[in-house]
């Protein structure tokens, strides 16, 4: 890295009337290099060498964030942004990491990270966490929401904790010091959030996607086994059902994947097991048997679902020879075309233009699953199993085991007992 230059910006030059212009001495040094070009900040204006040359000290050991007893990678922020999602994310992809959580962090780095802290050295911002406190308060300021803030800290947080082990690049994460702190939540997003579909909505919404529509099965998957919208596309009705022991088998998700769609892990690779009623078994046995129907009725153009050995998912029509595994979608058209995650988001728009209901979203089917079943007395850690939860702490904290129907619950148990 060079020392700080200073010049005269107006050196040899003369105004309109043929005079000398007055000095505007300018400092610079070399910064970080950016995808392997230099880069130089600089500040012009000053009066005098001498004041340019003092100011360019300054602005040259803030820079810097001297003090350090380790010499550090010469890397900015911006390129090991770049090496961190390549090589911790990308390369490990369905190895602890799915195809979304990726693509988040890289539109997280992309649209928010780099612009804020591309420029400075990895080094320089591993001891400055002031400037990461900054960039959090000045997007609350902005109005992001608490949710989306955690996020990108998450993501700057991850990498950051990578350059201290494995790479040790640097001695600690300046992360573990930054405070989000307390946020109002609008109460929209609120009852948007926690919202828990009742009975009686759900059967006016079941009455308008019935048997043998497209999103009769979705519904029923995620409001009786609670699932996660992506693990109930990705059931594979002929080797994950068991309808004789009413059980299904949660092995894999639905991703979608620079535009092709593949079977991947669960999240939290989740792999597990859920029983099901007779009113789901009915439901299911249905289906298959219509689907059974549909085949016979299309005929050659019946569009039938393969797995490839990469775990892609590619249809062709019944009439050619594949030699890949057939797999049968929970959902799909009755030519066999695929319906996806994708294919849910019109379910939700006429929920909430056609009935009325604003709150409905996919997520409120897994929630009110889980709701439903703490309300009932069922112990957290069955909940837990269900859910496909990384730990109980999830299912004790976030999900349902605080309800106002269990608030009103302790109060009369107490007052019945208060009494006695």
């Amino acid at each position: 890295m060079g020392k700080v230059t200073t010049r005269n910006r107006n050196l040899g030059k003369f105004d309109a009337a043929g005079k000398r212009k007055s000095p505007n001495w300018e400092y610079r040094f070399e910064i970080a290099s950016v995808s392997g070009k230099r880069q130089q900040k600089t500040k012009s204006g000053f009066r005098t060498q001498k004041d340019a040359y003092e100011a360019g000290c300054i602005a040259y050991n803030q820079y810097n964030a001297s003090g350090r007893t380790f010499e550090p990678k010469d890397i900015s922020i911006a390129d090991y942004l770049d090496y961190w999602l390549e090589n911790a994310i990308k390369k490990n992809l369905n190895n602890g990491y799915a195809y979304n959580t990726y693509s988040g962090y890289e539109s997280v780095i992309r649209l928010h990270l780099k612009p804020a802290f591309g420029q400075y050295r990895l080094f320089a911002l591993a001891s400055s966490p002031d400037i990461i406190q900054k960039f959090v308060d000045d997007m609350k300021l902005k109005g992001f929401s608490k949710n989306m803030i955690t996020n990108m800290l998450s993501c700057l947080s991850g990498a950051l904790s990578y350059a201290v082990e494995p790479l040790r690049y640097i001695q600690q994460n300046p992360c573990m010091y930054v405070k989000i702190g307390r946020m109002q939540q609008s109460t929209q997003s609120k009852e948007h959030k926690e919202y828990v579909l009742p009975a009686a909505e759900f059967q006016r919404i079941i009455n308008r996607f019935p048997e043998g529509t497209s999103f009769f099965l979705p519904l029923m998957i995620g409001y009786y086994l609670g699932t996660r919208i992506s693990e109930t596309y990705g059931i594979d009705l002929l080797h994950d059902l068991d309808l004789e022991n009413k059980e299904m088998h949660i092995n894999q998700q639905l991703t979608k994947e620079d535009h092709t769609w593949f079977y991947r892990p669960p999240k939290y690779e989740s792999y597990r097991t859920v029983k099901f009623g007779d009113t789901l078994k009915q439901a299911l046995q249905k289906e298959m048997l219509q689907r059974k129907k549909n085949m016979i009725e299309y005929g050659p153009y019946y569009m039938k679902t393969y797995r490839l050995p990469d775990n892609s998912i590619v249809q062709y029509r019944a009439d050619l020879i594949v030699p890949y595994q057939e797999i049968y979608p929970l959902s799909v058209q009755e030519n066999g075309q695929l319906y996806t995650t994708e294919s849910f988001k019109y379910c939700a728009r006429v929920v909430h233009h056609e009935l009325g209901n604003t709150l409905f979203h996919s997520h409120c089917l897994r929630h009110t699953h889980g709701t439903r079943l703490a309300e009932n007395g069922i112990n957290p850690k069955t909940v837990m199993e269900r859910l496909g939860h990384r730990d109980i702490r999830t299912t004790l904290q976030i999900y349902t085991f605080n309800t106002e129907n269990m608030q009103r619950q302790a109060v009369n148990v107490f007052e019945e007992t208060a009494a006695r």
